[in-house]
């Protein structure tokens, strides 16, 4: 007997590279059954509700009234501060002028109601004048000569001196720099020219006039040299 015959060992089998994993493109033929893909159906847009007539006319109606109310707010709060709101009070104004024009009296007298416009006059030791002031709506004021504005006023005339002496207008003519260090005498039979010199040896003459709120009025003249008053006085200082 032929001894069995032995199967050649089987040569174990070489390890397989794991395959790639497959790639899936939309709508790529595979030659298997075409597939259909069916697309995401839209949602319906939520439909809005209708308007109501009635409501939309009574929206329009709210927001006209709004800003009719805003404008008549703010016209009414204009109107208040350009002609009720009171710009100043006459303690306030006279102060005021009085340290700039360093006047020794002052006395304003409101012209329009909500002090916007005053009458003022100011008196110094002998002359006097008058000034319109006009405020702004913040309180700030300005002043102007006012003519005539002064007359009459008997809130205003009581400020004005009694009698004016010739101190007081030698006092006026040196604080307003016209003429420094002046002598004074009246004229006789005038009742509102005065004459005034400066110190000896200047030789300098003012016929001056003083009349009720208005400004000194200067002009040179030689009437010094006819006046007793003054000429007694150069008699003492020679």
């Amino acid at each position: 007997m032929n001894p069995p015959v032995r199967e050649a060992a089987e040569a174990p089998e070489a390890p397989r590279a794991p395959l790639p994993p497959p790639v899936h493109v939309p709508y790529a033929r595979t030659g298997a059954a075409s597939e259909v893909v069916e697309a995401p159906s839209a949602k319906p847009a939520p439909r809005r509700p209708a308007r109501s007539p009635f409501w939309a006319a009574v929206r329009s109606h709210v927001w006209l009234v709004t800003i009719v109310l805003v404008l008549g707010g703010v016209a009414g709060t204009a109107y208040w501060a350009l002609r009720v709101h009171q710009r100043i009070d006459a303690a306030t104004l006279e102060r005021g002028i009085g340290g700039r024009e360093h006047a020794s009296a002052v006395r304003c007298v409101e012209q329009q109601s909500n002090g916007s416009v005053w009458a003022c006059g100011l008196v110094y030791r002998a002359a006097s004048v008058c000034l319109i002031a006009n405020v702004n709506a913040v309180g700030d004021w300005n002043t102007n000569d006012g003519p005539g504005l002064c007359d009459n006023r008997p809130e205003l005339s009581a400020i004005l001196p009694d009698r004016i002496t010739a101190a007081a207008v030698s006092d006026d003519m040196s604080s307003q720099q016209v003429m420094p260090d002046a002598h004074c005498a009246k004229l006789p039979q005038h009742s509102v020219r005065w004459a005034c010199e400066g110190p000896p040896g200047t030789g300098g003459c003012m016929l001056v006039r003083i009349a009720s709120w208005n400004s000194l009025a200067t002009e040179q003249s030689t009437v010094c040299d006819h006046l007793p008053a003054l000429n007694n006085r150069r008699g003492k200082s020679s």
